[in-house]
Parts: structure tokens; sequence; C-alpha cells
């Protein structure tokens, strides 16, 4: 009778996963939602506060000429243009997301839409860095991909 009952475990995805591992995927993701947040909060504080010292946003954005350019954001920098007094307030919302960890460093790759007013600016993939410290689980970099076609109706922020 255990055997069945492991083997519908295991192919269901279930099977046998540490509660610690759980946990600590729970921690990761909810310091990326943290993150997230800050875009449609505007809150330095709590942006700063899911960063290291050294935290970095390293995004691709299509150039006129149909290549792609790098541009790399240090963490303060991208608290500074999220915060900035009359910019317009934006909601990003991920889904999808798969999460390893390895001891202190964990990745976080999703898909992600960018809301502007309720309207899809924006999609692609988020790849997150995060590294556990004595305060938890902190930003460390985040990329993307960017794109404005095919990026469907808008995801409910709960579409994880």
């Amino acid at each position: 009778m255990r055997r069945p009952l492991l083997t519908a475990l295991a192919l269901s995805g279930l099977a046998l996963v540490p509660a610690h591992a759980q946990s600590a995927e729970s921690e990761v993701i909810a310091a990326t939602h943290g993150m997230l947040a800050v875009l449609k909060t505007r809150d330095a504080v709590a942006a700063r506060a899911l960063m290291t010292a050294d935290t970095r946003f390293t995004l691709t954005r299509p150039t006129l000429e149909g290549g792609t350019r790098v541009v790399v954001m240090t963490g303060e920098q991208f608290v500074e243009a999220v915060t900035r007094p009359g910019t317009q307030v934006v909601e990003e919302v991920i889904r999808n997301p798969v999460v390893r960890i390895d001891g202190s460093l964990a990745t976080v790759w999703a898909e992600y839409q960018v809301l502007v007013d309720g309207v899809v600016h924006h999609c692609g993939y988020d790849a997150f860095h995060l590294v556990k410290l004595g305060e938890g689980w902190k930003v460390l970099n985040v990329s993307d991909t960017y794109r404005e076609q095919g990026c469907g109706a808008p995801w409910s922020a709960g579409g994880r």
C-alpha cells in the first residue's frame, strides 16, 4: 500500500520536499513580490530594505535599429526612478515563477507584465538573483527581457 502512495506523490511533484526547502522558496518569492510591490507603492524605505548595497538592475531594451541595449542601474538609481514625484504608477505582476536555491543564493525566473493605469505596457521575463543574509533574502540583481507586443490581456496580481 505504501508504494502506490509514494508513486502518486512523486508523480504529483509533492514527494518528500523538505519543509525547510518549502519555507526558503516561500521566503524568496515573498522578497521578489516585495520588490515588485515597490513599483506600485513607491516605498523607498521598503525598497532599500530588500536590497544590498551592491544591488543592480540589468535591463535589456530594444533599440530603434532592431538591436538590444543593456541598461544597468544601481539599486539607489532604481529607488530614485520609481519614487520620483510625478512618475506614473506602475504595477508589475509575475506568473509561473521557477525558484532555484543553493545555500545562500537563489534565482527566480518568471514571466512578467508591466501595467500602467491598468493597461499592459510591456512584458517579458524577469530573472532575480537573491542572497540570504542575516536579515533574510535580499535582491542582488534583477535582469529582464522586454517586448511591447504579444503580452496578452492583463493578468491579475494573484496570477502566479
